[in-house]
């Protein structure tokens, strides 16, 4: 098992032709991704250390045996564990290019190739089994339910899986159900995402609601119907296109010019349209992190192997000297949400940072960051 070349899952050669040009498409497509998280991570790598940290000391692994980790990709988690942990890993993933990229960083880690299904080890070989910002991967296609399954045969009984959720979870699944309840998600734009314990990143219409409401600002030449119509028309038409509307929210709830035109031409929009009799707002709240945490708590209840332990946002906070002038004094990610400021903001997410800060004793030139993680285990019955 120490290698990848022994293990049963390994790689098979690339196929040639247009599949393999697919393939390389999509590994890169894959790498920058995965670039892209591990440049926005950079900041936070201290505070989501100590998360995983903490969490794995409250909920220890099994002291014999190899841990698997899930989903690997090219080893954020591998960097953020414990060294007695971190040696006893066989990271696990779907695909090459992730695992070379990981083998390049890390020579010394242990490697194989292999889905969340189908893991090659021998029944109840693991001591213990890892994933970060994986599950709702695995679940947007469909493979939840065989995952746990392959989770229970592999885990040693009294073994633990812990996952952990530091970025927002992929929007398909939940934007397709919403889609079926009736239901229009637009991004969060009428206060800070960041001011409750879990991000309320999203915000619901009703479909026909909303449908009248557009009617009536195309008819009244107002400019939402307009501005807005290619976003709205995404989530309006059928057949429903989870991937390209859930495109269209990540380019609206990034960009703070069309978040601020959103807000402003709603709130304008709904005032001609009470003027005129229409129904007032009724916007209800969503937060799509606790979608991956329905589907975790969910999917390992129902298996009938697993005792859940934990379920829930752990935080961490790290106090460093500001680097230079201007420099903003906080910083925090939750659940890929993040909030900078030249001060404090009035919500905090640690009870560490608010009572120092509470009792004055933060020197002027202190930056605070903070971030808070999903965190998920469960115990093999």
């Amino acid at each position: 098992m120490a290698r990848r070349g022994r293990y049963r899952g390994q790689q098979r050669p690339a196929a040639a032709g247009p599949r393999r040009d697919a393939a390389n498409a999509a590994d890169s497509e894959l790498l920058d991704a995965l670039g892209l998280l591990r440049q926005r991570r950079a900041p936070y790598v201290g505070p989501l250390a100590a998360i995983v940290a903490d969490v794995l000391d409250r909920f220890p692994l099994a002291p014999h045996g190899p841990i698997v980790e899930i989903g690997a990709g090219t080893g954020h988690l591998r960097e953020w564990l414990p060294a007695p942990v971190r040696g006893r890993v066989v990271h696990t993933d779907p695909s090459p290019a992730a695992l070379r990229d990981l083998q390049r960083r890390a020579p010394e880690a242990r490697i194989a190739l292999a889905p969340a299904a189908g893991l090659g080890f021998a029944d109840s070989a693991c001591a213990g089994a890892l994933g970060l910002c994986v599950f709702d991967a695995v679940h947007a296609a469909g493979g939840a339910d065989a995952a746990v399954a392959e989770l229970a045969r592999v885990l040693q009984p009294g073994a633990r899986f812990v996952h952990f959720l530091d970025m927002a979870t992929l929007l398909e699944a939940p934007l397709r159900k919403l889609d079926a309840d009736g239901l229009v998600p637009i991004p969060n734009v009428f206060g800070d995402p960041s001011d409750q314990e879990w991000p309320l990143d999203i915000v619901l219409f009703q479909r026909d609601w909303l449908t009248g409401l557009l009617a009536l600002a195309l008819r009244s030449g107002h400019p939402l119907a307009t501005t807005f119509g290619l976003y709205f028309g995404a989530f309006l038409a059928e057949p429903f296109d989870a991937k390209g509307a859930g495109d269209l929210f990540t380019a609206v709830a990034a960009n703070g010019e069309l978040r601020q035109a959103l807000a402003s031409q709603l709130a304008s929009g709904c005032q001609v349209a009470l003027q005129q009799g229409y129904p007032a707002l009724a916007a209800r709240p969503f937060h799509s992190g606790k979608h991956l945490a329905q589907v975790l708590d969910t999917t390992f209840t129902a298996c009938g192997a697993f005792q859940i332990e934990l379920s829930e946002i752990v935080t961490s906070a790290a106090w460093s000297p500001a680097s230079n002038q201007g420099t903003s004094r906080y910083q925090s990610l939750c659940l890929g949400h993040e909030r900078r400021s030249a001060d404090f903001p009035r919500r905090l997410l640690t009870e560490s940072a608010r009572a120092r800060l509470a009792s004055g004793a933060v020197p002027g030139d202190q930056t605070l960051r903070e971030a808070g993680v999903f965190a998920f285990v469960a115990r093999r019955i």
